[in-house]
């Protein structure tokens, strides 16, 4: 089973997101941890049973009013991770929704989950 956590839930563990999100910074491209908490809806997922982190996904707004979701994760929890952003997905109420990224990792994520390429390093999520 695995939790999703918010920064305002009492037992998420920023310190240990922090660590991660350092230590993918350059995957994921954006400013200091602190302004990302700050500015986006962000969310930890975490295995039950044990609490190790899987990963964190965000979402924004970006370019007017368009939703874009970003994210980073431990190695090596690819099936665990489509459960986080398909379950973080279910969260949201845009019927659409963008990611951008270039890494095949992510970029395959994305298709199993629904996204279309629409150009260059940008993927759409269109609710059905």
């Amino acid at each position: 089973m695995i939790i999703a956590r918010t920064p305002d839930d009492e037992l998420f563990n920023y310190a240990e997101c922090e660590e991660l999100y350092n230590q993918n910074k350059e995957l994921v491209g954006d400013d200091s941890f602190e302004d990302v908490i700050k500015r986006t809806d962000f969310y930890s997922f975490t295995i039950w049973n044990n609490n190790e982190l899987i990963g964190c996904i965000y979402y924004y707004k970006r370019d007017g009013s368009k939703t874009y979701v970003n994210a980073f994760a431990r190695r090596g929890h690819h099936e665990l991770n489509l459960e986080c952003l398909k379950e973080s997905l279910n969260r949201r109420k845009e019927n659409v929704i963008y990611a951008e990224t270039k890494h095949k990792t992510a970029i395959l994520c994305l298709y199993r989950l629904g996204f279309k390429k629409i150009s260059e390093n940008l993927y759409e999520y269109r609710r059905k």
